[in-house]
């Protein structure tokens, strides 16, 4: 006796899987609690050991304002100290008209309100170079698994609007889930003149995923 093949079995050994692949996006904000300034002094003299000479005064008490203010020394780090001759170039010439000394620091605020306070003690203490700052947020990992989660289900939504389409029944746990891009947008941010006020703003944090779903 001879026995067969079922027909469906057969097809299902050698079909392709019934899948509707979509990709699916997620975004989730976070408020920034540390900030990051680079703010320091920079002198000009036609001697270059009295422009470091002044430096050195104003970049200590700059430091002294800063400690004031309870920063601790391990958040205060110097970014460069740079000592530039200062020429005058004249029909092909150059004329030595003095020395640039910039010592610019890096200082760590954990509390983003108290920015704009830091500025204007280092501008009242001698400070006059501004390179910008940056937020940041201690433990981002949560806004990215908001983001994470909004995206596969973002994608779960999308896989069921299909599905309705055409008439058939997806499962909702997917066949495969592939993370393809995360996005962190940083705040922008705000400043003026006399101590000014400074805006963290959010951080947003964009998640997608390529998502495949098994359907009947």
């Amino acid at each position: 006796m001879q026995f067969g093949l079922n027909p469906l079995q057969a097809y299902s050994s050698t079909a392709r899987p019934a899948n509707i692949n979509v990709q699916g996006e997620g975004t989730a904000t976070a408020k920034p609690d540390l900030v990051s300034l680079t703010i320091g002094v920079q002198t000009e003299n036609l001697d270059v050991k009295a422009a470091q000479s002044e430096n050195a005064r104003l970049s200590n008490a700059l430091l002294t304002a800063l400690r004031t203010l309870g920063i601790p020394d391990q958040d205060i780090q110097t970014l460069s100290y740079t000592i530039n001759p200062e020429y005058d170039y004249k029909d092909g010439a150059g004329t030595l008209q003095g020395y640039r000394v910039e010592h610019l620091f890096e200082i760590r605020v954990a509390n983003v309100q108290r920015a704009g306070e830091v500025y204007a003690a280092a501008v009242q203490a001698g400070a006059n170079v501004a390179r910008g700052l940056s937020f940041r947020v201690s433990d981002p990992s949560v806004a990215y698994e908001q983001a994470l989660t909004r995206a596969v289900n973002n994608a779960r939504t999308k896989a069921r609007t299909i599905a309705g389409t055409l008439g058939v029944k997806i499962n909702a746990i997917p066949v495969s889930v592939t993370e393809v891009q995360t996005n962190a947008q940083r705040a922008v941010y705000a400043m003026q003149a006399d101590a000014p006020p400074i805006q963290p703003g959010e951080l947003n944090v964009t998640v997608i995923v390529e998502a495949s779903f098994s359907y009947v």
